[in-house]
């Protein structure tokens, strides 16, 4: 079972550094919207329609955990026998990955990115299964110097290890272009 966690995570991973890098290259991500989109048709797309069936998973966007808070795009485990009769948002018996993502231009303040964080460490005192993992995808489309970059994890202390996973693409003015960094905790 823990092959199954492990290639959810790593497939998030992959579609991070090569499909949604493309979908940017290619002028097809238009904000947050078409972000979580593509996140989610990239996903899908790689773990294929047999293992998404044959493991009882689920990809869900806006998934309400509360009456005030949404994830942007979780992967669960199902209880397929439960959802039969009842509604599906009551049938999830794991979160196996929670995705919170941000696009934002230039003139974006670092407070949205950093607010999404501590979203996500609420998100892992709340959510305590064994295999989630949670991710921070950020794409920011502001250019530094190298030199100048620090990822948003590291301006925190304490975080569990090996279960946040930020996933931020920037502008580099030495290489001018958007560069696309995986940092896990």
């Amino acid at each position: 079972m823990e092959s199954i966690y492990k290639k959810i995570h790593e497939t998030i991973i992959e579609v991070w550094r090569y499909d949604i890098k493309s979908d940017y290259n290619l002028h097809f991500l238009l904000r947050e919207d078409t972000l979580k989109n593509a996140m989610y048709y990239h996903i899908r797309n790689r773990l294929g329609d047999t293992f998404i069936k044959d493991n009882h998973l689920a990809i869900f966007t806006e998934y309400a955990i509360d009456t005030s808070q949404k994830i942007d795009l979780v992967v669960v485990k199902l209880d397929v026998e439960k959802a039969r009769n009842d509604y599906l948002g009551n049938c999830v018996e794991e979160i196996i990955a929670i995705v919170e993502i941000k696009y934002k231009k230039q003139s974006a303040a670092e407070k949205i990115f950093i607010d999404d964080v501590n979203k996500i460490l609420n998100y892992t005192n709340k959510f305590k299964f064994e295999y989630t993992k949670f991710f921070l995808a950020f794409i920011r489309e502001r250019y530094f110097y190298e030199d100048g970059v620090t990822n948003f994890l590291s301006k925190f202390e304490d975080l569990p290890s090996g279960k946040i996973v930020e996933l931020l693409s920037y502008g580099s003015i030495e290489e001018d272009d958007m560069v696309w960094k995986v940092f896990k905790s």
